[in-house]
């Protein structure tokens, strides 16, 4: 068989076909068509921590990891909206489901993690109590993952947070620390809890 000028053994071409098939299935808030084509200055962006997002106010919602449901985020995902989970790394909330999961040697009295801790404690104690709450947001069907309240942390917290942040397939933005690997310029808002 001739394919644009080449000999193709009819054997290769039921092969790429097969191939071609046994792709796995696009994520659920995958379009057919993509969202118009825009640079990162031109979205319009929302802080939505407490108030429900509205679907019409912009392209891009920073909406609370914790307290925003699965159905929040598929809804925006069908408006052809994308959501970013915020989550205030430091924070130890009591209100939250893993408060009771930080040791209390390694936070304050103000409720929050001590990053002048030892290192090696932070990596091994504080670290896998982030990255579930990365799991959350990612369980819960986010686009990208804004990370706040790492101002003071460990370098290598950080890394450590944006690795396994991309193992997940979430972009990272972080608010108030820097790192080389960091995907996304989250813009500041009023709505934005003091850090």
């Amino acid at each position: 068989m001739r394919v644009a000028g080449m000999r193709v053994p009819v054997s290769a071409l039921v092969v790429l076909g097969c191939v071609a098939c046994a792709a796995p299935a696009r994520p659920s808030h995958w379009y057919d068509a993509p969202p118009p084509a825009a640079l990162p200055e031109q979205l319009r962006w929302q802080w939505s921590l407490a108030a429900p997002p509205q679907s019409t106010a912009a392209d891009v919602f920073v909406l609370d990891g914790f307290t925003t449901a699965a159905s929040t985020v598929e809804d925006l995902h069908r408006a052809r909206r994308r959501a970013v989970c915020y989550l205030p790394l430091a924070a130890v909330a009591h209100d939250r489901p893993d408060a009771a999961r930080f040791p209390a040697e390694m936070t304050d009295p103000a409720g929050r993690v001590r990053w002048d801790a030892p290192e090696a404690e932070l990596r091994t104690r504080i670290t896998p109590i982030l990255t579930d709450r990365l799991r959350l947001c990612r369980d819960k069907g986010f686009d990208a993952a804004a990370l706040d309240q790492l101002a003071g942390a460990p370098r290598s917290v950080v890394d450590d947070l944006v690795t396994q942040a991309h193992r997940m397939s979430l972009p990272v933005g972080l608010l108030d620390a820097v790192h080389v690997d960091a995907d996304l310029t989250v813009p500041t808002s009023p709505d934005r809890p003091p850090g």
